[in-house]
Order: C-alpha cells, then sequence, then structure tokens
C-alpha cells in the first residue's frame, strides 16, 4: 500500500488542475477565497511536513512520464475553455460547440452557467490559467524540454508554450541558463541586491535575446541562413502570433487582452520562482557548474509540489536527470524557509533582503571558490548597500591578507 500510495506524491497539481476544469465548466471561476485560502495552507504544509533527503526507489517511472503527456494535454483544454469563456463573454459565439457537447453529454447547461460572466470572472480564470501553464509550460515543459534526444517530448514541450508565449523557452533553458548561471550573462540569475521586480524588467527581453543567439548560432552551423523556416524560434513566433490572431476573430480584442494578462502572469510567476533559486549566486564564467550554484529548500512539502523544482542543485549537476529521481546536494547551498515562502517574500523586497543578505553573504564565505569570492566582492559593492559593502571590503582584505601569505611563503 505505500508503494502504491508513493506514486501519489507529486499529484498536488494535478488535482488542482481538475478542480480548475471543473471550476471553468460549471461556471463558478470567482476563486478569490480558493487563493486566499490556498496560501495558507501551502505555508502550513510547507513548515509541517519536515523535510526530505530521499529518493524514492520508484519501480514503474513510466507513470510519470505518461503523467507529464496527460497534464500538458489538459493543460491546453484549460487554455481552452478560457478562450471558450471569453468567445462566449464577448462575441457569443460556443466555441468548438463545447457548450452544446457538454450539455449533450451530461445535461449541464454550460453556457447559461456563464452567462452572466465578468471581468472578475475573467480575472479569476486568466489568474488560474496563468498559474497552471507555469507548471505545464515551465515544470513539466522543461522536463520534456531536456529530453533532448526525444525529438517529440522537445516538440511537445515547445508547443505547450504557445499559449502563454514561452516557446523560447525549450531553446534558451538548457543551451542558455544551464551554461550561464551564477553569472551577469545569465537570465535566471538574480543579481544580489536586486528585487525581483528588478529581476523581471532586466532579464525578461535577455530572455529572447538569449535564445536568438542560440537559434542563430544553430542555423549557422547548419549553413542556412538565420531567417529561415528551420528556425525554431521563428516556427514557435509563428505558433504564437497564429494563436493570438485566432483569439482576436473569435473573442475580439478585449479577448486578446485577457489571454495576454494570463501570458504575462505566467511570465512573472517563472520569474518569482526562479528569483530566490539563484539569488546572488556568483560563478566564474566558462567554470564547472557545480552543487552550491543553487539555493535548495530541503522541504518536503516543495519537493512534491514542485515537482522536484526545488532540487534544483541535482538537476544542474545532472540535467538529464528525470524530477522524481533529483536528490538534495550535500554541498548545495541551503534555504532556511521554503519555497513557497521564499517566493511569497521576494515579492516584499525589504523583507526579502533582510532575509537573504545573511545568506548571500554565508555563502562567500562557507561554500564560494577563491575566485568567485572576487567576483562576489564586485557585485556585492555595485548593490550600495551597506551590508553588502562592508562584505566587500572584508572579502577584498582576506584575498589581500592570503595575497601577503603566499608571497611570504614564497619568499
Amino acid at each position: 500500500m505505500n508503494e502504491f500510495l508513493a506514486y501519489f506524491r507529486f499529484s498536488g497539481p494535478f488535482i488542482a488542475l481538475v478542480y480548475t476544469l471543473w471550476l471553468f465548466v460549471t461556471g463558478s471561476v470567482d476563486m478569490t477565497w480558493l487563493l486566499l485560502g490556498i496560501v495558507p495552507v501551502i505555508l502550513l504544509l510547507e513548515a509541517t511536513l519536515g523535510e526530505s533527503h530521499d529518493v524514492h526507489p520508484y519501480r514503474h517511472q513510466g507513470v510519470f512520464v505518461a503523467a507529464m503527456y496527460v497534464f500538458v494535454g489538459a493543460t491546453l483544454l484549460l487554455f481552452t475553455l478560457f478562450v471558450w469563456m471569453l468567445a462566449y463573454g464577448y462575441r457569443g459565439i460556443d466555441l468548438l460547440w463545447l457548450g452544446r457537447g457538454v450539455e449533450a453529454l451530461t445535461g449541464f447547461d454550460m453556457r447559461a452557467a456563464h452567462a452572466d460572466d465578468d471581468w472578475t470572472n475573467y480575472l479569476a480564470a486568466a489568474l488560474a490559467v496563468a498559474v497552471l501553464n507555469g507548471f505545464s509550460a515551465i515544470g513539466l515543459g522543461h522536463e520534456l524540454g531536456h529530453r533532448t534526444g526525444d525529438t517529440v517530448a522537445h516538440a511537445i514541450s515547445r508547443f505547450a508554450g504557445v499559449t502563454c508565449g514561452f516557446t523560447y523557452y525549450a531553446i534558451e533553458h538548457p543551451l542558455g541558463h544551464h551554461e550561464t548561471v551564477g553569472t551577469p550573462y545569465d537570465s535566471s540569475t538574480a543579481l544580489r541586491g536586486e528585487s525581483v521586480y528588478g529581476y523581471f524588467l532586466r532579464t525578461s527581453k535577455h530572455d529572447y535575446t538569449a535564445a536568438w543567439e542560440i537559434e542563430s548560432e544553430r542555423m549557422r552551423r547548419l549553413g542556412k541562413p538565420v531567417i529561415h523556416w528551420q528556425n525554431r524560434l521563428l516556427q514557435g513566433w509563428a505558433g504564437e502570433a497564429a494563436l493570438a490572431l485566432a483569439i482576436v476573430l473569435v473573442a475580439g480584442p478585449m479577448g486578446l487582452m485577457w489571454v495576454l494578462l494570463a501570458a504575462l502572469g505566467t511570465h512573472f510567476a517563472y520569474k518569482a520562482g526562479t528569483y530566490p533559486q539563484h539569488y546572488g549566486i556568483t560563478r566564474v564564467p566558462g567554470s564547472t557548474v557545480k552543487a552550491h550554484h543553487a539555493w535548495d529548500p530541503a522541504h518536503r512539502f516543495d519537493f512534491w509540489l514542485s515537482l522536484g523544482t526545488v532540487r534544483h542543485a541535482n538537476h544542474h549537476v545532472n540535467g538529464e536527470l528525470e524530477y522524481w529521481k533529483l536528490a538534495l546536494q550535500e554541498r548545495g547551498a541551503r534555504m532556511r524557509l521554503g519555497f513557497i515562502a521564499s517566493i511569497l517574500l521576494g515579492l516584499i523586497p525589504p523583507l526579502w533582503h533582510r532575509y537573504a543578505t545573511p545568506l548571500v553573504i554565508e555563502w562567500d564565505e562557507r561554500l564560494a571558490s577563491p575566485e568567485e569570492r572576487k567576483i562576489a566582492a564586485e557585485h556585492s559593492e555595485w548593490t550600495g548597500r551597506p551590508a553588502f559593502v562592508a562584505h566587500a571590503a572584508r572579502l577584498r582584505q582576506q584575498a589581500g591578507d592570503d595575497t601577503d601569505a603566499g608571497e611570504m611563503a614564497l619568499a
């Protein structure tokens, strides 16, 4: 029985998705109470379920592979219902005859249930789509995107990103972020002293420029022009543009506005999630990525809820390892708060800096290499924050003392 139940550890996002599908069909998409109620529950579970360092030896790992494809498909269904809501609300169109189909199969009148939808319902629906698209396009799309030898998985990873403007992600993440993590060239590493909002504004454009550089180089290696139908980035953008045009046709400009708001929400959720994962960490460009170049919480519930995302250090050490096999790295940088608590704290910059600054200083002193400490001293000075500036002075003094000691030993 325990072995059977172990397969349900990662079921949280799936349960949330099925429940949200039910809300969309029944016209109950007013989730203010849910959003206000679920966050305290998550924080409570995060704090009370303890820590876990183990990796369960699952015998039927194909269950998780199949579940990824099912989840991506169900998320696309959720997005279709979202567009149906907008098309029915703004144009009176029963898109794909979904309303009639539901009524014919179940007797439930979905069109009548959505007759009184207004902006509050559309906002709640956009937030739900933003979060669940994050799990699909970023979480599981990320997992599928790392299956670089599986063309079907990689294609589905890119396709899953069409609905939220994330087709670039399957290109930039494995070939960009995994090479530049911990450096100023990385669009998923927040600089020390930087707020999540500054991080979002600074790196969002860089995501696309980095992906363009990577794909342009691939096209040159193939001996083809950059502007070519085989350019995967252009393929993705064409898919996103086609989807936007289709939404305008069925739901009008206002419908497109809500879809774009959901996509923006997914992008911000992605940045809010990556913000604490590499915050303030430094690495010498071109050096080997090691376990201490990512922050991990040890919380059991975070591992289950995030589909392994929180064991990020292990993922960077071995990017091909499936999420259910990821283990905490003993030499990894450790968050004191849980992942969800860290994300929420990051939304309030003064509290975040009070929490994170001592952690980053400890990282420099305990885990950073001598070369990384030199970079850390520069980055700490750039922040202009008193604690970091004083820390930079100590690092420079320590480096000077070490140099003097080395010269004396040579003499």
